[in-house]
């Protein structure tokens, strides 16, 4: 039998089509013509390139031949979850393969799902034609390709899968646990076998100090670190943004009234010219993102987002957090603004606090147990031992200035008592006016008494409930760092439902790592909230207060190191401080916010003294305290 040499194969319409080389069009047009996006102002549209026009070069940048890896890091409202879900949907049309979706926690992660991404892909005539059915864990396409949904709390959710492409949300959050690995390392681990194939995008706000993932990824781990590049409308200069250049018209120093009148503007540095948002705005739509130190075929590629580039966030607003930060020594208002508005981790710096450093912050021309005419409250704070009770007095001014009025060593509990709610100190250069301690906060730690029928902790509750009055309230440390300086719970609860009993005893929870740091900081020579001494403040006050400092240890973290068991009068002080912080609820700058009504209302009778402000700050936090009760 004779083979012929040719053979010739004639196909149907439906054959070519089905084996012709599929077009993938650019990511970003895609996404363009396919997403519809469910929430927001644009809710209900198609995704706007145009809003966010920084958003197409990272998507395109990801899906590059080459391109293995790529780092967002990004302030909030920069559009994160629209880059992340429309470089999924990009991959579930146009990459058959396993994939996988990675949040900080479970409830994330569902909140995620159930209230972002299924509505976008319901939402979607496209993206509909994808999805076949969702399992919790997954949910599978059409081609039989799964998405996998992963906590990064979730050892077994890390394990056991390999995927082609993933997308890692907030990776900063991915906290390690011990025993369990690191989340983010893990993830990563998953996509090995597909080799230059995959495709990982990891976006996130950076969190903390220079330890953030997402920080060291596009900065030092990625090939290029991409920046957005925007050209002034009067010069033409093409610059990146920088938060230096923010500037405040009329010299405004109220971030309230900066944000209400729209003071905020951008000042070229080349030219001068101030931009309004609008400028802003027309600038950045006109930017393009340009490497620092470009690269040949880079295999990561990073980009940095700050806020300053997003049409979400008004100049004014932006101008007013670094107003805040400016003018603040708290380490947490530094730091929210430095993750949050500039996408950078916050440089926390060492503490070390010497005796002769405390001395020196003696105001000579303050007597003992006087207060400043320029103080509006008194707050004060307890250390409770086992035989004893250290305390100290702060006076605070309307700009959270403090003073050193008092200290020292109390014996019995009716001492304690005698200090919070019977002790008036003199006011300076005012004869006749005194002034009461507002509100005190004593340490509920756990320490045996001496007959030892009843912890410490018993005792304080027990004292709080039966003489607190409103004025004395008990106070815990955390154990780790919380978002919040001070925060609080109701300890007296239902004995079946476990409901709080209204008007039950408040249990005051403090970051201690994070007041202490505000509290040395008010001692530097350079302080912009700064705590001076009384003139006859002793060594002994001096011995306390330098008892400890702040080191980074060999992992690079920021810890306390102890170096006396003489420290009772820091604990002390730093709960003082508590006391005026503006997390606790009624904070004394609200109550002032309050008196400040009060006292400009059209009255007949005069403008309240030192002896009257106390009453007036009482009834308001009194108002506050029962609108609290009641939500």
């Amino acid at each position: 039998m004779t083979v012929p040499e040719f053979v010739c194969f004639r196909f149907t319409d439906a054959e070519r089509r089905i084996f012709r080389k599929r077009v993938r069009p650019q990511p970003s047009v895609w996404a363009a013509q396919n997403i519809v996006v469910q929430d927001g102002p644009f809710a209900g549209s198609r995704l706007r390139m145009d809003v966010t026009p920084y958003m197409p070069g990272i998507i395109d940048t990801l899906y590059q031949p080459g391109v293995e890896e790529v780092g967002v890091c990004a302030s909030p409202q920069i559009s994160k979850s629209e880059l992340l879900f429309a470089s999924l949907f990009y991959s579930m049309e146009f990459f058959p393969g396993p994939k996988l979706v990675a949040m900080p926690d479970e409830d994330t992660l569902t909140r995620a799902v159930e209230k972002k991404l299924l509505p976008r892909i319901r939402g979607s005539a496209t993206l509909r034609r994808l999805f076949y059915r969702y399992a919790k864990g997954a949910f599978e396409l059409t081609d039989g390709s799964p998405v996998y949904l992963a906590s990064s709390q979730s050892p077994a959710q890390r394990a056991s899968v390999t995927v082609m492409h993933e997308f890692l949300d907030e990776i900063d959050l991915y906290r390690q646990l011990a025993g369990q690995g690191a989340p983010i390392t893990e993830f990563e681990e998953r996509t090995i076998s597909y080799g230059h194939k995959r495709k990982i995008l990891k976006i996130s706000k950076p969190m903390g100090d220079e330890t953030s993932a997402i920080w060291i990824f596009v900065t030092i781990d990625c090939d290029e670190l991409r920046r957005w590049q925007v050209p002034c409308s009067a010069c033409g200069t093409v610059q990146i943004m920088h938060e230096d250049h923010v500037v405040v018209l009329e010299h405004c120093k109220d971030p309230r009234e900066i944000k209400r009148r729209k003071l905020g503007r951008y000042k070229c540095p080349h030219c001068g010219y101030l931009w309004t948002d609008h400028a802003r705005n027309q600038a950045v739509a006109r930017g393009e993102w340009i490497a620092d130190e470009p690269v040949l075929r880079p295999r990561a590629v990073g980009f940095h987002l700050p806020a300053l580039v997003s049409p979400f966030v008004s100049l004014s607003e932006f101008a007013a957090d670094k107003l805040t930060a400016e003018n603040s020594d708290d380490d947490r208002v530094k730091r929210d603004y430095a993750n949050g508005r500039c996408a950078k981790p916050f440089k926390a710096i060492a503490l070390d606090t010497k005796e002769e450093t405390v001395l020196s912050r003696r105001a000579m021309w303050l007597p003992a147990k006087t207060v400043p005419v320029e103080a509006v409250a008194l707050t004060c704070g307890i250390d409770v031992q086992m035989d004893s009770f250290w305390f100290s007095v702060l006076a605070w001014g309307r700009e959270m200035q403090s003073w050193l009025v008092d200290y020292g060593q109390l014996r019995t509990w009716e001492d304690v008592m005698g200090l919070v709610h019977g002790t008036r100190y003199p006011v300076l250069g005012r004869d006749g006016s005194t002034l009461g301690i507002w509100r005190a906060g004593i340490d509920s730690g756990g320490n045996k008494t001496k007959h030892e029928i009843l912890t410490r902790t018993e005792e304080v509750y027990s004292w709080c409930r039966a003489r607190g009055d409103g004025r004395l309230f008990p106070i815990k440390g955390r154990s780790r760092d919380y978002h919040v300086n001070v925060s609080w719970t109701t300890i007296d609860k239902l004995p079946h439902s476990g409901r709080p009993i209204p008007g039950g005893l408040q249990l005051y929870l403090l970051d201690v790592n994070s007041l202490k740091r505000l509290l040395y900081k008010r001692l530097r020579q350079d302080a912009k909230q700064p705590m001076l001494l009384h003139g006859q403040t002793g060594e002994d006050y001096a011995r306390h207060l330098a008892a400890e400092r702040l080191v980074k240890d060999r992992a690079g973290n920021y810890v306390w190191e102890q170096l006396s068991d003489t420290n009772h009068l820091l604990d002390a002080t730093m709960i003082a401080h508590a006391c005026a912080d503006d997390s606790w609820t009624p904070s004394l700058s609200y109550l002032l916010e309050q008196e400040h009504e009060e006292t400009t209302k059209p009255r007949e009778t005069p403008r309240p003294d030192a002896d009257d402000r106390g009453s007036i700050l009482a009834a308001a936090a009194s108002r506050a305290s029962a609108i609290l009760a009641n939500r």
